[in-house]
Formats: structure tokens, sequence, C-alpha cells
């Protein structure tokens, strides 16, 4: 199965534009991280990037501004600023917004954008393991995702081609994207994904990845020997916490396999995956959370939300 195309949306809170060249075996990255105010989480994965055998090439991080932040901020700067080159700026809307703005503040020499989460670890060679993927020829590098419940994400063989069924194994904080890539393509589409202003509370990841799998020299890079560690998704939350969440994520998703067009047997694929969640996942889920994520894809596959909460947020608190 080939990715098909389709109109591109509007964005906004852009990357900036300037067309950066690969630079042979030495990539330099460029770390974004979006955050909704974890500083200590922040100072601890800042850590991690202090600590790597190959370091970022700059570090830029997308924050809220709130009253928090003037301490997290110092904090940042007084720990990590003669070690590490960072820029912060406030971020306006949820993560995938955040995720561009983070983006716009690097310059042309950086060659790979590395997506961050502000709750994620990373192991101290991550990046010297990661520049063997991240070739001058490749679009996109997968890495897995692990978490105290066991993988988020299912890679395919390293051999694998892309299809528009494993483009839904690139996620953040564990996908890294040519920069030059990124800004030919816009970006995010800021109006999907966790905090935009849209019922469609998921997805921004993949729709990103298929917009760049359009690209006439696209090509992806899975490398299923890298691991992020990743914060738990749903086992802390409380059962109405959860099924709220994951009817949001489930939307997202719906609405994604809609905008795409994917083919009617890979939707029916979506909902039998949501109704028997609980059967496969017992450790994780329960009875009620597949019901709420069935009707959650649901909606997304139909275009529209079922009840009349105006409140998008997957999480209110």
């Amino acid at each position: 199965m080939t990715t098909g195309r389709n109109a591109s949306t509007d964005r906004d809170e852009r990357p900036s534009t300037g067309d950066t060249e690969d630079r042979g075996d030495s990539p330099s990255f460029g770390m974004a991280i979006t955050t909704v105010g974890r500083w200590d989480s922040i100072c601890r994965l800042l850590g991690d990037l202090a600590a790597q055998t190959v370091r970022p090439a700059m570090v830029s991080i997308a924050y809220d501004d709130n009253v928090d932040a003037v301490e997290g901020l110092k904090k940042v700067h007084d720990l990590y600023s003669d070690i590490l080159t960072i820029r912060t700026v406030v971020k306006r809307g949820g993560s995938t917004a955040g995720h561009n703005t983070a983006a716009a503040q690097f310059t042309d020499d950086i060659d790979w954008i590395y997506l961050l989460t502000d709750n994620c670890r990373l192991e101290h060679d991550f990046l010297e393991r990661l520049s063997a993927h991240c070739t001058p020829t490749a679009s996109v590098c997968a890495a897995r995702l692990i978490d105290a419940d066991g993988d988020r994400n299912t890679l395919p063989p390293a051999d694998a081609e892309f299809t528009r069924r494993n483009a839904w194994s690139v996620v953040v904080p564990s996908m890294a994207i040519r920069r030059k890539d990124y800004v030919t393509v816009g970006g995010f589409d800021s109006t999907i994904g966790s905090g935009a202003d849209s019922p469609w509370q998921s997805g921004d990841e993949t729709d990103l990845v298929l917009r760049l799998a359009e690209l006439d020299d696209f090509s992806i890079r899975w490398a299923p020997d890298i691991v992020v560690r990743g914060h738990t998704d749903f086992t802390h939350l409380t059962p109405a916490e959860r099924r709220r969440k994951l009817r949001n994520y489930g939307r997202g998703t719906g609405f994604i396999y809609r905008r795409w067009g994917y083919p009617v047997l890979d939707k029916l694929r979506l909902l039998a995956g949501a109704a028997t969640l609980p059967l496969r996942k017992r450790r994780k889920f329960r009875a009620g959370d597949g019901a709420a994520l069935l009707i959650g894809r649901t909606e997304g596959l139909l275009g529209r939300k079922l009840s009349r909460d105006r409140d998008h947020r997957a999480v209110l608190r």
C-alpha cells in the first residue's frame, strides 16, 4: 500500500524557511522540546542531552508563559546554558503547535530535527547511534518508544518499505526528521493533535509523515535498535480520565483515516482494534476503555463529535 495525495491544509506557526544541506557522516541535531510546564522533567531530559557522547547542536524549548515559567527557565539556564546551546520560546496552543514553534528557532546549520516531549529519557549514546540512521538520503528516522507498560509503538523490520499502515509506527518522542523536508511540508498541521482547538486531539504525527512521504525523495529509516523511554500514557489516570483521553485520541486517529482516504477494510480493522483492546492488553486497559476508544474512532471516521462537550482537551488537569 502506498501513500495517497490529498489537498494540503492551512498551518500556523510554521518553521522558518531556508534550505538546509546535510553534512555527510556527521549530521547536526536540533532537539525540539514542547512542555506543559514540567520543569523538573525538562531538567532531567537536558541532563540526558548534556551527557550525550555526541551532543546536539541546539536545544529549543517551547513553553507556556505562566507563573511557573520564570523559575523553570532560570533553573534550565543556570544548570545547562554553559553545556548546551539552548533557545526558549513561548508557545501558543498545544504540543503540536509547540513543536512547530520550537523547530522554527533552528538555523540552517541544523540537519535534523528531533521531536521530544518533556517527560522522555535518552541513553547517553542515543544521538551517536541515531547518527548512523540519519543519512543524507533519509527523510525520517523512527525509533522505539517504551514506557513502564511496554512498547508504545511497534516498528516493522529495518528493511521494510513505508506504507500507510506502518506510518502509524512513527511517533513523538521517537522520531527525527530531516529539517529541509520538515520546512518543505510546513511542519505539523497545528489544527490537529494534542492541545489543538479542534476535536482531533491525535494523528498529527501520522499526518506529518504522510505529507513527508509525498515528497519525491522521501525515504524512511526504521531503527528498532534505538529506544526512547517515555512516561506511561494512561495507567496513571483515573478511569474517567482514561476513557476521556482514549475517546479524544481515538477521535483524532479516526479523523486521519478519513482525511487520508484509507480503504474500508483498514477502517474496519481500526474499529475492531478498539473493540478488542481490553482483551488484547488486559494489564493496561479495562472494559470501558475499549468502548470509549471505539466511540472516539467512530466519531473521527464520521468527521464529527457525537457529544455536546465543547471542551476538546483530552486531559483536563
